[in-house]
This record gives structure tokens, sequence and C-alpha cells, in this order.
């Protein structure tokens, strides 16, 4: 009896809109960092890196990650991903300004991440692999093998895939039991009916009734 393509077809398109639809999703709850409003000292801004480096500041990660910073020069805001240190952060997209060193700045809360409802920038699936290429073209980790294999060979990388084809996004990382007993079904017949098409086709044991 050969392989019902017509349900397995089903299932995959089920799970195909899944991936396509939550790694488009960019969620983030008000519990979010929203950054704060801050100028003191320089800042340089390297255009093609996600690094920008500060003169005479006390930048703080807990206080500054998730808020926004610019250039005075360029007008630009860029989204804060993290602070390494007092005078290191890292913006979540490499900058593509004109930049400059010792430039005046300002940092800025991330709009309506005040503490008052939802937002979102970058936890969605599509945008962090953005984010992942940006910095894999700016920073040519594996000069010799390229931007290609540099992103494969990144743990980034397949982060952002395993969170798509298992539709494990941050929205419903507070909702575990619902993920397991109505999403991670759809998700495993899904990936099966894939294999099992692929199975059928190569077997020739495939068959629309």
């Amino acid at each position: 009896m050969g392989l019902k393509a017509g349900w397995l077809a089903l299932f995959m398109f089920v799970w195909i809109v899944g991936v396509f639809l939550g790694s488009t999703y960019d969620y983030n709850d008000s519990t979010a960092g929203a950054g704060m409003a801050y100028s003191t000292g320089l800042a340089t801004f390297e255009i093609g890196s996600e690094n920008v480096t500060g003169n005479g500041t006390t930048w703080n990660d807990a206080l500054m990650a998730g808020g926004l910073i610019k250039s005075n020069t360029d007008d630009v805001w860029y989204k804060i991903l993290s602070v390494n240190s007092t005078t290191l952060l890292n913006l979540i997209a490499v900058y593509a300004e004109t930049g400059g060193a010792n430039q005046n700045y300002t940092m800025a809360a991330s709009a309506g991440w005040a503490g008052t409802g939802t937002g979102g920038y970058e936890t969605a699936p599509i945008a962090k692999m953005e984010r992942v290429m940006q910095i894999f073209k700016s920073e040519q980790k594996v000069p010799v093998l390229g931007t290609v294999a540099a992103l494969i060979t990144s743990s980034d990388f397949w982060d952002v895939v395993y969170q798509s084809i298992t539709w494990r996004w941050s929205f419903l990382e507070d909702f575990e039991l619902f993920y397991w007993i109505f999403c991670f079904p759809f998700v495993l017949m899904g990936i099966l009916s894939v294999i099992l098409i692929l199975y059928g086709i190569l077997t020739g044991n495939l068959s629309w009734s």
C-alpha cells in the first residue's frame, strides 16, 4: 500500500506555514529592557562593524541593552544588543552610516519598551538570521572558506534553524504545556511528512488515492 501523499502534503503545508509565520513575527514582552537616556563621553562608530567603542563612558548592560544609540552626526538610531564593558557595546546590526571616531552620541529608550505594552525588534528568527549574516559579512571569521562556510559553522546559525523548524518561538517560552500539547504534534508530523514524501518519491511508493 502506497503512502498517502495528500495527507502528508497537508501536514507538511501546516508545518511550513507555521515556520514562516513564526519566523516573521517579532515579539518581546514589556519586561524586556528598554535602555535609557545617556550621552556622557564620546563614541566611535565603525562602518561595517557592530561594535561601538566609548571614550569617557560608563556604559552598563543591565541599564542600556535593548535601547537605542545614534551618532549625533549621522542621526540614525541603532538598537543595542549588549554592553560588553563600560566602553564597548554591540549593535543588533552592523553600522552602515558614515561613522567616525570620538563622536558625540545619544542613547534613548526603545519605543514601546518603557514597561507599558509590547513591542518587538530582534527576537524573530528571520531578524536574528539577518543580524548573523550582517556580522559574518562585515567580520569574515573564516576568510579562506568564505561567509557561507562561516555561517554553517556558527552556533548562532543553527540556533535560528532549530528555532524555526521546531516552532520554538520566543512568545511561547512561558507556555511550555501549550507548546507540547498543541504545537509539537504539528511539528513532528510536518517533519515526518517531509521525510516520508522524500522516501516515497525515491522508492515510487507514493499515491494520491
